[in-house]
C-alpha cells in the first residue's frame, strides 16, 4: 500500500538523489501495487510519466494493480488520455457510503473486541448518527468508548454517546 502522496514524495527523493534505479526495483517488482488517491497526480508531470513506466511493468508481469480515487477514470483532469485508458483495463466499481445494517454489522464486530458493553440501542444511535464512511463509523466508536473509560462506564448508554458524538461533531465543525 501506498498513498499518491507517498510515491509522489518517493519519486521526487529517488530524482534528487539519483536514485531511480532504487526506486525502479522498489515499486516495478511488486505482486501487489495498492495505490490510493491517484487523483493526485494529476498535475504533476514527472510523476505521471513514471508511473505509466510503472503500470506498465507490473502489467505486463502479472501483478495485481489496485488503484483508488475519488472519481471514475474518465472524470480525471488533467491525466493524459493513456494513464485513462490503462486505469479503465480492470474493473472499475463504485464505493459508497454503508446502509444501516452494515453499519450495525460493523458496530457490533468492532464493539465486541472492546472490554466495554454496548447494548444494541446504543449501536443503532452510533450507526444513526454516523453515515459517511467506515472510517468515521470507527472513529465515532473509538470516540465513544474513550468518553466511557474516561467517565468509569462500564455499559455505555445512549447518553454516553451522544455525549462523545456531540463533541466529536463540535470538533468537525470548527
Amino acid at each position: 500500500y501506498v498513498s499518491s502522496e507517498n510515491f509522489v514524495n518517493d519519486y521526487v527523493n529517488a530524482t534528487r538523489k539519483n536514485q531511480m534505479e532504487n526506486f525502479e526495483n522498489t515499486y516495478r517488482n511488486l505482486d501487489l501495487l495498492l495505490l490510493d488517491d491517484v487523483q493526485f497526480f494529476s498535475d504533476k508531470e514527472g510523476t505521471k510519466n513514471e508511473f505509466f513506466n510503472t503500470f506498465n511493468a507490473l502489467y505486463d508481469k502479472g501483478s495485481q494493480i489496485v488503484l483508488t480515487s475519488d472519481r471514475i477514470p474518465q472524470e480525471l483532469n488533467n491525466l493524459e488520455d493513456r494513464l485513462v485508458s490503462r486505469f479503465s483495463w480492470g474493473l472499475t466499481t463504485d464505493i459508497t457510503a454503508p446502509d444501516y445494517e452494515t453499519r450495525m454489522a460493523i458496530l457490533l464486530i468492532k464493539s465486541e473486541s472492546s472490554r466495554l458493553e454496548f447494548p444494541s440501542e446504543t449501536l443503532s444511535y452510533i450507526a444513526g448518527q454516523i453515515d459517511s464512511n467506515v472510517r468515521e463509523l470507527e472513529g465515532a466508536l473509538n470516540r465513544v468508548e474513550f468518553v466511557a473509560r474516561a467517565n468509569g462506564i462500564a455499559v455505555v448508554d445512549i447518553e454516553t454517546a451522544s455525549q462523545a458524538l456531540r463533541s466529536l461533531k463540535n470538533a468537525t465543525q470548527q
